[in-house]
């Protein structure tokens, strides 16, 4: 008897960030090499951290915020579907057709779903099983009667100012998905949410600034590999990652320019002008390559950061002092529930940011020793939220699930 399938694809649906492609990767680790697997991602430029576990990995269609839309005043996930064009059945339909097209020829025994909302209703309407993954920020559970409010107006025009435009209607946007994708097989939405409907929900973070904390049916996962290790206190200089689009913001060019405190900068999009400008500092090195965990951690006083999911994680974990400057919608939750809920995170939004405040920031962590020992009883209590490593957690519980539904999870 022919033995069932066992590929694997993992799918990117949306967002440039290494999260989402070290998330699958992981993933990917965690199932072994018994299911070979496949990826579609929405950029190629980080497909090197996916090439060493998939057969191959494709760039697949984009779901990109539609031109002309108005900042979002008040923010949560029918703001953001609707600026995809979830509204819009032209839109919606092509997306769908794409996704439908690509699961029909490649013909996985499940679809792992990272930040890609279209690929999951088209595996739902040919009968793939799903596993859902990825920030907590982005994996609202599918069960909520409605998408909560995750940052108000007054928070949003943090970041920029926003538009007077009404809250888009989730009954309509949930009228078009069905009426749009309903004859195309994908079964009717009781309520909008049930976007992110997966056979597996498994998303990673801190709970402590899980927008969804007390609705999920599962734990985080854990969003590495390993725990990283605790901070002995003995770090003497500030870690900094700005993926980019941080370093173009004149009040963090000059913080970094003016920085009285040895650092180290890891910045992937880094150009050759602003490295130049940035090692005048003597106190200021770039280094050439990201940095093990383990290294971060034994070197690190401190961390400075846009409030990347990864990169707080990795801080507040290893128990080290925060400054959070964010750059976008997902940074700014993060950093405001994190800066509310510990103390040794502080927050610093676009809207208030000069290289003064940044600086008198850092100078505060740096100098007072009960912060740093604040940030390291929170991260005892923290690091004992978890059932282990990612790639443990992953693999028992997808395994479980492909087992239950006849997938072959039974072969270790």
């Amino acid at each position: 008897m022919r033995e069932p399938s066992r590929r694997v694809l993992l799918c990117c649906e949306t967002g440039h960030g290494s999260g989402h492609v070290t998330t699958l990767a992981t993933v990917a680790r965690a199932l072994g090499p018994g299911y070979p697997c496949q990826a579609i991602i929405p950029e190629m430029d980080r497909a090197d951290v996916l090439s060493p576990v998939c057969a191959r990995v494709d760039r697949g269609a984009v779901l990109a915020r539609l031109p002309g839309r108005p900042a979002a005043g008040a923010f949560n996930w029918a703001v953001w579907l609707d600026n995809r064009g979830y509204g819009e059945p032209e839109v919606l339909k092509a997306q769908f057709d794409w996704w439908a097209l690509a699961l029909q020829t490649i013909k996985p025994a499940l679809v792992v779903a990272d930040y890609a909302p279209t690929a999951l209703l088209a595996a739902r309407a040919l009968g793939i099983p799903t596993v859902a993954v990825g920030a907590a920020f982005g994996s609202p559970p599918a069960t909520l009667p409605c998408f909560p409010e995750l940052l108000s107006r007054d928070q949003a025009a943090l970041l920029a100012p926003v538009s007077g435009e009404p809250a888009p209607s989730e009954d309509a946007i949930c009228a078009c998905v069905n009426a749009t994708l309903g004859p195309l097989g994908v079964p009717p939405l009781a309520r909008l949410p049930e976007v992110y409907a997966a056979d597996l929900s498994l998303p990673h973070g801190v709970s402590i600034w899980d927008p969804y904390d007390g609705a999920r049916n599962l734990p985080l996962v854990l969003p590495f590999d390993s725990m990283p290790p605790l901070s002995g206190g003995s770090g003497e200089e500030i870690f900094i990652y700005f993926s980019g689009l941080e370093l173009t913001e004149p009040a963090i060019q000059d913080a970094l320019c003016r920085l009285p405190f040895k650092a180290c900068l890891v910045a992937p999009g880094l150009t050759p002008d602003m490295a130049r400008r940035l090692q005048e500092n003597p106190c200021l090195s770039i280094a050439p390559a990201p940095l093990p965990r383990e290294e971060i951690v034994r070197r690190s006083r401190m961390v400075l950061c846009a409030g990347q999911a990864g990169t707080l994680a990795l801080a507040v974990l290893a128990g080290l002092p925060v400054v959070a400057l964010p750059m976008h919608h997902e940074q700014l939750s993060n950093a405001l529930r994190a800066a509310e809920g510990l103390t040794s995170v502080r927050m610093v939004p676009k809207k208030k940011r000069s290289a003064e405040t940044i600086l008198d920031i850092i100078s505060e962590l740096w100098e007072r020793s009960a912060i740093a020992a604040a940030a390291k009883l929170a991260a005892m209590d923290l690091r004992d939220g978890y059932d282990g490593a990612a790639q443990h957690a992953y693999r028992k519980a997808i395994l479980a699930m492909m087992r239950d539904k006849g997938g072959g999870g039974a072969r270790l």
